[in-house]
């Protein structure tokens, strides 16, 4: 498991590697605490070049690059 936090105040562009094997590319526009986002865990939302925004959970995250901004 990762630790979104470390992409919280930079919010770079990434690839992230989901424990599933799937890929996405995009811009971190947010990394939110559980209380914030009146949800069970902490989560990373990431937007593709498409426009189509994913979020993601720790435990879902097998790995994160960072991409050149």
């Amino acid at each position: 498991m990762v630790n979104i936090w470390d992409y919280a105040n930079r919010l770079p562009r990434v690839k992230i590697l989901t424990a599933t094997g799937k890929s996405f590319e995009g811009k971190v526009i947010a990394v939110l605490d559980a209380l914030e986002s009146n949800d069970d865990q902490d989560n990373m939302v990431v937007e593709a070049d498409s426009g189509e925004i994913n979020v993601f959970y720790p435990e879902e995250i097998e790995s994160i690059e960072v991409l050149d901004d």
